[in-house]
């Protein structure tokens, strides 16, 4: 949290690991916590379809992503007078904005 707080960004999957079928699991709540705390904006990024890339249990691409995966950088969720849980929802509804509903939990 002291890092957060002197500005170096922090990069973190809030599922805590991935999903076997590429559905978005519940997310964990410490990086919404440590977000909460120090006050620092939230920038979600959404990854769709990494599964048909990269499965959970694979160590390693199983093909090409060309055509598949999709990234999107969401714009920044203010965490400013925020709970972590609400922090949590927040990040949540953005990402399902943008999976596939095969995806979708």
């Amino acid at each position: 949290m002291k890092w957060l707080k002197n500005g170096v960004p922090l990069m973190a999957f809030p599922e805590g690991r991935r999903s076997k079928d590429g559905r978005l699991m519940q997310m964990k709540g410490g990086l919404f916590l440590m977000a909460a705390k120090t006050k620092v904006p939230i920038v979600p990024i959404t990854i769709s379809h990494a599964h048909a890339i990269m499965p959970g249990d694979a160590i390693g691409m199983v093909q090409r992503g060309k055509g598949k995966l999709r990234v999107h950088v969401h714009e920044p969720i203010s965490a400013e007078g925020k709970s972590d849980e609400e922090l949590a929802e927040l990040v949540q509804e953005s990402f399902l904005e943008k999976l596939p509903l095969v995806q979708h939990p």
